[in-house]
């Protein structure tokens, strides 16, 4: 390493470790008032990560709310999975939304160690159909699943509806389609603002501000029909002034270098630093780094790559300049000196003064490429804050060489064990025990196949940021990318009265 890297892997390292508050309150521009566990120093207490994550304390309730399925085309299905990793059996209240139509509730109960698989559409007939997931007396996680003709798609649920969610990278290149889902839980209307960045300028066209969303619904807007058609760089912006929402991105890639399907959760929130567990540097492949700064500074930023003692740590940060209300896009497959193979990237905002923001939204892309076919994966970056020793795949992993991708935020090296849930409770897999993975190294973990669908656990002796590489499905090539959850800590909540 130079000495100039280490200075930087060092001060990006030691920024990782933070407590989490979350706000569990009504929808309203006022936020609940939070009471601070008397073991937690509020002082300590940084701003909430912007994905969701699962509360290493007791909970009463744990709510999920999930950026909705496509519930209208009968070549696509898609189900909600709730994950129950405790001792005891759980219950849950699951409410599906859609537009102009009432709210569907329904209970469930999910046996200890155990999961069940829920039709995400409940046979609501709607453009999308989300659902709101609350899980009463105990703790448990909830992801939703999309399986589209073009590529299966793993979705994050959110832990909490917020006032701003934004998206990096959007694509509407060779008539592509993007769909921004807005789902508003709430018995009161939302009102948002949106504001979207192309290539060439940031808009805010008339009919999207002071847009309204009604009560209890779900509304999906086609990109192309908001003036951004055709489009190879589309960053949104959503801003609530009236009320609180979750909101999802819905993508079809038709060309242009891309192809697949794609359905992610947006950030709620900018972030000082962005983690990819999974950094690629193979032939064939093409990988970029999509850089959204909405807030009104241009940010300095320095870009890492690591893999512990390989050749990786030789290259020195890259230095950018993110502009204000623009987006920026690093093709690292351009940065000559950097090693074919797999390491980690770490993206983070150099600037002392942040303003008025609170740092940058940051995508990696990846287009795996085998002759004429080509699968793309987007993923959003693990924010600053959600480094974890523990981290959840609700709905498990696919069978392949590459199913975990693993990164080690520290200086110090750390071994890694994937366990899965079963009647036995957490059980290590085989072969997967003590793996060593070194210090700010990244490890490739295989999982083989016949294991039965049930949760994923991994745990590790320093905090690590863990991607799941997961098969499309229908024979297509490539991955799907998403997160898995961190187990966080997280301040007992005290609701404000009504």
């Amino acid at each position: 390493m130079t000495v100039r890297q280490v200075i930087m892997v060092v001060a990006v390292l030691a920024a990782c470790l933070a407590l989490v508050v979350v706000d569990n309150g009504a929808n309203s521009d006022t936020n609940s008032d939070v009471g601070i566990d008397s073991g937690i120093n509020s002082a300590e207490v940084l701003a909430l990560a912007p994905m969701p994550y699962i509360s290493a304390t007791d909970a009463i309730t744990t709510n999920w709310f999930c950026p909705g399925v496509p519930a209208n085309d009968d070549t696509i299905s898609s189900n909600l999975v709730i994950s129950n990793a405790s001792e005891t059996d759980i219950s849950a209240t699951v409410t599906l939304l859609s537009t102009d139509q009432a709210p569907v509730v329904s209970a469930v109960s999910i046996p200890a160690r155990s999961h069940i698989s829920l039709d995400a559409r409940g046979g609501l007939s709607a453009r999308f159909v989300s659902a709101v997931v609350e899980i009463i007396g105990s703790q448990g996680s909830v992801e939703q699943i999309v399986r589209h003709p073009a590529g299966d798609a793993v979705v994050l649920c959110a832990n909490q509806p917020e006032t701003d969610w934004y998206f990096a990278d959007g694509f509407t290149g060779a008539d592509s389609i993007e769909q921004i889902v807005m789902t508003n839980p709430y018995v009161d209307a939302t009102v948002v603002d949106i504001t979207f960045v192309t290539a060439d300028a940031e808009r805010s066209p008339e009919q999207l501000q002071g847009f309204v969303l009604p009560a209890n619904s779900v509304v999906a807007l086609s990109m192309d029909e908001q003036g951004a058609r055709n489009e190879p760089i589309l960053a949104v912006s959503i801003h609530a002034s009236s009320g609180r929402l979750v909101a999802g991105r819905a993508q079809h890639y038709l060309g242009q270098g891309r192809l697949g399907y794609s359905m992610s959760l947006g950030a709620s929130a900018m972030s000082t630093q962005w983690w990819f567990s999974d950094g690629e540097k193979f032939a064939g492949n093409t990988e970029n780094l999509v850089i959204y700064n909405p807030s009104s500074r241009d940010r300095s930023l320095s870009i890492v790559f690591v893999n512990g003692s390989d050749s990786a740590n030789s290259i020195d940060p890259l230095l950018i300049t993110a502009p204000a209300h623009r987006v920026i896009t690093v093709d690292t497959g351009a940065i000559l000196n950097l090693p074919v193979g797999r390491y980690g990237i770490i993206v983070s905002t150099n600037d002392q003064d942040l303003g008025d923001s609170l740092g940058v939204v940051v995508e990696q892309v990846i287009n795996r490429r085998d002759s004429n076919t080509v699968g793309t994966s987007v993923v959003l970056g693990a924010p600053l804050n959600s480094g974890s020793t523990m981290w959840s795949a609700p709905s498990g992993v696919t069978a392949s060489e590459d199913a975990l991708q693993i990164m080690n935020t520290t200086s110090q090296e750390a071994t890694v064990s994937v366990l899965q849930i079963g009647p036995a409770g957490a059980v290590v897999l085989g072969g997967l025990e003590a793996l060593v993975l070194p210090a700010g190294g990244v490890l490739s973990i295989g999982v083989p196949p016949g294991l039965p669908d049930a949760q994923i656990i991994v745990q590790s002796t320093t905090t690590v940021v863990v991607q799941r590489l997961l098969l499309r499905g229908h024979g297509l090539f490539g991955r799907s990318t998403v997160l898995a959850l961190p187990h966080l800590p997280s301040p007992q909540l005290v609701e404000s009265a009504p």
